[in-house]
């Protein structure tokens, strides 16, 4: 399949190029002239879009289950962050232990 493709391509580059060729000299000047003169036109372009504003919305943090157990309760103060990955029990209770003791 790719060896198809890529044949037809070569083919069809040959094609455009043999075309290119056969133009006069003035003609196919002209022509070039033009594309490459559109793509930097476009290219301009592309910095004169209008400036979009983005909105920023403040990320809260989901309120924890009551009830769940204490050691959960208790340890899920010392993370407020949405975005800090869940730790064992262990983990949490040195953590809780370390920052009391640095208070």
């Amino acid at each position: 399949m790719k060896i198809h493709i890529k044949k037809h391509i070569q083919s069809l580059l040959q094609k455009v190029d043999r075309q290119d060729k056969a133009l006069s000299h003035q003609k196919r000047k002209i022509k070039w002239i033009s594309i490459l003169g559109t793509l930097f036109i476009l290219y301009i372009l592309s910095f004169m879009q209008p400036n979009s504003s983005i909105e920023h919305r403040l990320i809260k943090t989901p309120r924890e289950i009551p009830g769940v157990d204490s050691l959960s309760n208790d340890s899920s103060q010392l993370s407020n962050s949405l975005f800090t990955l869940p730790v064992d029990s262990f983990e949490q209770l040195l953590n809780k232990k370390i920052h009391e003791t640095s208070k």
